[in-house]
């Protein structure tokens, strides 16, 4: 099933695509969030009729409610949350949505709260529009990364803070926040007046026995979820997300801001691509799951047979926050180090927050063989001596057998 669900490396670097044709032909890439699988049959279905009826004109607005009411149905059915479709702007892009959220509910030079490592965009979207980043770290344990709630108190009270930016599931880590913790992040929130923007946008990549708790759902504090299929689907070319606003007040609020029409409006065929993924995609989404799985779990067997490398097994995403403890002393980063060495491309960590450049993203999402290609290219990049022991290749296949969970 993963063998034909993934696409072979041939037919994707034939592709036109920015992962694949970022870097020369001897790279493997492994850093851009993008997918390596066919798509779902219900979503190209949806594509090629449109495309063969040539539908490109403008689209109904009833495409659009289409959109809105088809998330209302999804987070019912699949999280328990009753968000209705009254209260959403479609959007062509979630980055939109974290800038205009910033430019919406702070003012310039407010100081917004991030929890790094995290993805780009986030900082950017603050910088950007002349507000403050207040970064609170997340904390490293034994078990994974957690928030520091101490610390979290601290800057939560800092007068000039009036936005948090939440990244749930969390991108680059994994995390995937509990009721409790997300409760208590809540709580903070509420008691200084904090709005809250969650971008959830990975709440279907979730392992068990975990599960995605919809940060609205548990929220004392004014919020603002951003979705879309686009992560899950595998659809990001196809340009379509959305905002739910927590209350009306918050609504009004954004469109003083932003009135219609002046973000744009989302393409006909992206939103028929977004209803047809929400609506009849869940089986290839299962498919999916189970290749991620197994993926996972391969990325980290090549984590317990490499000492100096350290990563905590992810919760959600189809990411792995790697970090490379000796790196040689002429080079800058982790991505740099692999880039140069083996021919594969992470993501940088630097970009995640400037303290992580001994860190890198590696994408997962790709067909069993050409991560077990990645992988073996990065062992015999390191030297024994950097490892601590002779390498040893991955296995030629996963056999199911269930790996320990410990970090390194």
């Amino acid at each position: 099933m993963a063998e034909e669900l993934a696409l072979p490396e041939v037919e994707l670097r034939a592709r036109i695509s920015k992962k694949w044709h970022a870097y020369p032909p001897d790279v493997l890439p492994m850093w851009l969030a993008d997918m390596d699988f066919r798509p779902a049959e219900a979503v190209r279905s949806a594509v090629l009729e449109a495309a063969e009826a040539g539908q490109f004109t403008y689209p109904l607005d009833a495409e659009h409610r289409g959109v809105a009411q088809a998330f209302a149905a999804r987070m019912r059915d699949r999280f328990g949350w009753e968000a209705g479709a009254d209260r959403v702007a479609v959007l062509a892009d979630l980055v939109q949505g974290l800038t205009t959220s910033v430019m919406a509910f702070s003012e310039p030079g407010d100081g917004v709260v991030i929890f790094s490592p995290i993805y780009p965009p986030f900082m950017r979207s603050i910088e950007v529009s002349g507000r403050k980043v207040v970064d609170v770290p997340l904390a490293e344990e034994a078990d994974g990364f957690v928030i520091d709630f101490d610390l979290l108190e601290q800057q939560a009270a800092r007068p000039d803070v009036t936005l948090m930016l939440l990244c749930h599931p969390h991108n680059p880590t994994g995390r995937v926040f509990t009721d409790a913790e997300l409760r208590r992040v809540s709580g903070i929130a509420a008691e200084h007046g904090i709005v809250v923007v969650s971008d959830e946008v990975h709440a279907d990549l979730v392992y068990a026995p975990h599960r995605h708790t919809v940060f609205a759902t548990v929220s004392e504090a004014p919020t603002v979820t951003l979705q879309s299929a686009t992560k899950a689907f595998n659809i990001g070319g196809l340009r379509c997300g959305l905002m739910h606003f927590g209350s009306e007040p918050l609504h009004r609020r954004f469109l003083e801001v932003f009135p219609d029409r002046s973000l744009g409006r989302v393409s006909g065929l992206a939103a028929a691509a977004t209803v047809a993924a929400w609506s009849g995609g869940d089986a290839w989404l299962g498919d999916v799951l189970e290749t991620l799985e197994a993926n996972r779990r391969q990325v980290f067997q090549w984590v317990s047979n490499h000492p100096s490398v350290r990563a905590h097994m992810p919760e959600g995403t189809y990411f792995a926050w790697l970090h490379f403890a000796r790196l040689p002393a002429d080079v800058t980063s982790a991505q740099e180090f692999l880039l140069r060495s083996a021919h594969v491309a992470l993501h940088a960590g630097q970009e995640f927050g400037a303290p992580y450049t001994s860190w890198a993203r590696l994408n997962f999402a790709t067909s069993p063989r050409i991560l077990r290609k990645a992988l073996n290219r990065m062992t015999a990049a390191m030297p024994a001596p950097l490892i601590g022991h002779p390498a040893r290749p991955c296995p030629p296949d996963n056999n199911g057998t269930p790996l320990r969970e410990t970090r390194t």
